[in-house]
């Protein structure tokens, strides 16, 4: 997205905190947990079964996939649409899926470790993993099963007072939330830089140089690379927000509802 455009987008949503968001489409949905974008602006949406389900731009779904065995969804990441990304974590399994999510490539992650608790792609196609085990984070190389970057968490989160909830990594930087203390960012060789102080985030994604996030019933857009911040004020019941170009998707326990940004 260009900068100008980006602007004009974070102005209308500053534009608008006070105001109600206009639905232009939604979706009955249920038990919906998880929820991903990827770089063409299909939705996709995993339940607590492991199930997930992809969706056109006008909320129209056009694939779907579900697995013999059932698990709840740690990370849905979707924005490679052709290596979609999907982590259980009660089955300590990740399997990457096809654009029609068809094919799905299964794969262990004990032989990594004991119990991680998150991980995600990495740009280059490898994985970030949280290991709760170790208190720390991997990062392991697939073609070569082998850890290439191990950094222990012990002087960046409190071990007896802390929530992981989302990771991922944009922009060669990656990022991961913590519920007790905020989002924690590092480089791509997994050296910590710095915390966005702010506790109580389950989940997090970005736009252009922006990343958002929900608090109570706000959604928070920070700059990563200055100290810039917008609002929008969210209706109780939204659970997660994704914004994709012009559209914002709003989840809640019951629907899933779009707003054209740009009718503001």
């Amino acid at each position: 997205m260009k900068a100008s455009s980006l602007f004009i987008l974070l102005f209308i949503i500053h534009f608008n905190v006070s105001g109600q968001f206009v639905v232009t489409d939604s979706i009955k949905v249920s038990n919906i947990d998880k929820v991903s974008v990827d770089r063409q602006g299909a939705i996709y949406l995993g339940d607590d079964s492991g199930n997930v389900d992809k969706y056109n731009t006008q909320l129209e779904l056009t694939d779907r996939f579900s697995p013999v065995q059932k698990g709840k969804i740690g990370i849905l990441e979707a924005w490679n649409p052709l290596r979609v990304f999907v982590f259980y974590q009660q089955l300590q399994q990740y399997a990457f899926l096809d654009r029609f999510l068809v094919t799905a490539n299964r794969y262990d992650i004990k032989e990594i470790s004991s119990y991680v608790g998150l991980a995600t792609v990495s740009l280059d196609n490898n994985l970030w993993l949280i290991d709760l085990a170790k208190f720390g984070l991997i990062k392991y190389n697939i073609n070569y099963a082998q850890i290439e970057i191990e950094r222990p968490f012990d002087l960046i989160l409190n071990p007896n007072n802390y929530e992981i909830t989302h990771i991922r990594e944009y922009q060669n930087l990656l990022f991961i939330s913590d519920k007790k203390s905020g989002i924690l960012i590092f480089d791509n060789l997994g050296n910590y830089l710095r915390t966005i102080k702010t506790v109580g985030i389950s989940y997090f994604n970005f736009l252009g140089d922006k990343i958002y996030f929900k608090i109570d019933n706000r959604l928070i857009i920070k700059g990563l690379y200055d100290d810039s911040q917008s609002e929008l004020k969210l209706e109780p019941e939204v659970d997660q927000v994704v914004i994709f170009k012009n559209s914002a998707f709003f989840l809640t326990k019951k629907w899933l509802k779009k707003a054209n940004l740009s009718d503001y």
